[in-house]
């Protein structure tokens, strides 16, 4: 698919949504909306409305649609300016972050001072009609960014580009099937294709429809990726991310952690550090010194012990066996003759690696100390280490299911009888044993 084509051509994921909002506030054309022919398809002024459906569907259009639409009463700065002032007030994790940017232009401040055009409000619009925490991870991604980005010492230009990538970052999900987005199911890893691709479609959007520093639109395509390489959908790894990048990719796998009510910087610091190397030192440290700050102004805690229950010891045990099935696949494959191409076996020498860094994880945070079968040895163990054995138990299921569903994507370019090869070792990957 070309770049012009997805611009050009009106998505249906998209249409459908726009279509949607328009049941519920007044979208109208605002210049004539011509196919690639020149025949014109809607006046200027017109309302959007349903019945349109079909006939912009079945056309390429002269230019993008979503360029000639603007929403009434959409997303504007004060709405944004609003929800990161509510974040701030609301969410304690947030105001620690905050207090990493104490010098300067506050990022509440800075977010006030966006600008984007009506294309971006429509967006932002159907993004906040998407639930009620929608338009909140997007402003908490741009706060958040901010914060790390000072920390991080980027300039107050570079600032300004990673608020805008933070706010604008899964504008490409409106245009996935929200069948994968949204679904009650658990995604199997060839499923991940149909999203790993809106990184690329957001910086597509960002380009043919604002007019930002191309590094806008570079960090919203690098906000999955990470800097061991381990991320999607290019899998670059160190400096061949842009700051911005790293930033964005910091703040985005945090932001949803610190919502929650458990220990929320606690979480975010251990799923950063879980795989050493996943993302740049210095972002990690500029949540550590965060969480470190918010210890100091609410005192120290009582000191509790526990042991971990059954069940949290049968989970341990369960990952060890998991992590162990796959190592042996993996030898089993190496040994095999079934990998013939250089890319196949490149592909199998990443697969272990990474495997050999998440088992290295799983002894690091001490879950192999649960392994053991007597419960004494957990007597003086603080909550907090159990705490941190359960939410590490978490994250390095989650780590082998991301190996899952990147073996997959990269196992689907090769050779058919070479892909199927490695269809065993995906699903011991995601779990499916």
């Amino acid at each position: 698919m070309s770049d012009e084509l997805l611009i050009n051509s009106v998505n249906k994921h998209y249409l459908d949504k726009v279509m949607n909002l328009a049941e519920e506030k007044d979208i109208k054309a605002t210049e004539d909306i011509f196919d690639a022919r020149g025949m014109k398809l809607v006046a200027k002024g017109a309302k959007i409305s349903r019945s349109l459906q079909e006939r912009l569907i079945m056309r390429r259009l002269s230019k993008p649609f979503e360029s000639s639409i603007a929403v009434d009463s959409g997303v504007d700065v004060d709405v944004i300016s609003a929800e990161a002032q509510r974040i701030a007030d609301t969410f304690e994790p947030i105001r620690a972050m905050l207090g990493l940017a104490s010098s300067g232009t506050s990022p509440v401040q800075l977010l006030s001072e966006i600008q984007f055009g009506s294309a971006m409000s429509t967006m932002l619009t159907i993004i906040e009609r998407g639930g009620q925490t929608a338009l909140q991870h997007s402003v908490m991604v741009s706060l958040i960014s901010v914060c790390l980005a000072r920390k991080f010492g980027l300039s107050s230009k570079d600032q300004m580009v990673v608020a805008l990538a933070g706010l604008l970052h899964d504008i490409g999900e409106l245009y996935i099937d929200p069948e994968y987005l949204h679904s009650n199911r658990r995604l199997f890893p060839h499923e991940w294709r149909h999203v790993v691709v809106h990184p690329r479609i957001g910086q597509m959007l960002i380009e043919g429809l604002e007019n930002y520093p191309p590094s806008v639109a570079q960090a919203v395509f690098e906000h999955h990726e990470r800097f061991d390489g381990g991320g999607y959908p290019r899998q670059i790894s160190g400096s061949q991310i842009s700051a911005a990048g790293q930033v964005i990719s910091v703040a985005e796998m945090i932001s949803g952690i610190l919502t929650n009510q458990d220990q929320p910087l606690n979480r975010a610091v251990l799923a950063l550090k879980i795989i050493p190397g996943e993302h740049a030192h210095e972002l990690v440290s500029a949540v550590s010194a965060a969480m470190q700050k918010a210890r100091e102004e609410s005192g120290p805690a009582a000191a509790e012990s526990g042991a971990p229950t059954g069940e949290e010891r049968q989970q341990v045990q369960s990952l060890y066996e998991h992590i162990d099935a796959v190592l042996q696949e993996e030898q089993k494959l190496g040994e095999s003759s079934g990998l013939k191409s250089k890319k196949a076996s490149q592909l199998l020498s990443d697969v272990i690696r990474r495997t050999n860094n998440i088992q290295r994880a799983f002894s690091s945070t001490g879950l192999d100390v649960c392994l053991a079968e007597s419960v004494c040895i957990f007597e003086s163990r603080s909550l907090d280490i159990l705490f941190e054995t359960k939410v590490a138990t978490r994250e390095i299921e989650w780590r082998l299911r991301d190996v899952a569903r990147d073996l997959s994507l990269q196992a689907s370019t090769l050779e058919a009888h070479e892909a199927e090869v490695f269809q065993p070792l995906i699903a011991l990957l995601d779990g499916q044993h």
